[in-house]
């Protein structure tokens, strides 16, 4: 007799549609550049599995985060979630809320002028800058 899981479909099957509804999931978010929420990559999801739910979406995107498969991004009161995991950092429009990738070169002047000399040796950073996008800032 087979092994199952809680709700006595194989252990076999429930491993397949997991690992089904991540890879989905995945296909769903590795080319975005919009720094989706876990409620649009949900509602894209939704479209080849139906009866997904947000908890299941969530708990996904929260594994791709631990294979550093995407990076997490803290915007506000919301998680977005983005599949460009190496070094770049963000520009944020506070009209409409859009996310941008940035690049800085590393030899950019970021350090603030009160950062002890001695003693600090910086090893990353982490840049989010707000304003308005082009498309914003062209609206009368």
């Amino acid at each position: 007799m087979p092994e199952t899981s809680g709700n006595d479909a194989p252990m076999a099957e429930s491993k397949r549609r997991h690992t089904k509804q991540l890879e989905v999931i995945w296909h769903a978010i590795k080319d975005e550049t919009s720094h989706p929420t876990a409620d649009q990559i949900y509602e894209k999801v939704r479209k080849q599995i139906p009866n997904i739910s947000l908890g299941t979406v969530y708990r996904n995107l929260q594994k791709l985060a631990a294979q550093q498969r995407l990076q997490v991004l803290e915007l506000s009161r919301s998680q977005h979630f983005d599949p460009l995991v190496g070094r770049h950092d963000h520009f944020i429009c506070e009209s409409c809320g859009r996310v941008y990738d940035i690049f800085l070169e590393p030899k950019d002047d970021i350090l603030p002028p009160s950062l002890p000399t001695e003693g600090f040796k910086v090893t990353s950073h982490r840049v989010s800058l707000y304003g308005t996008c082009e498309e914003c800032s062209a609206k009368p």
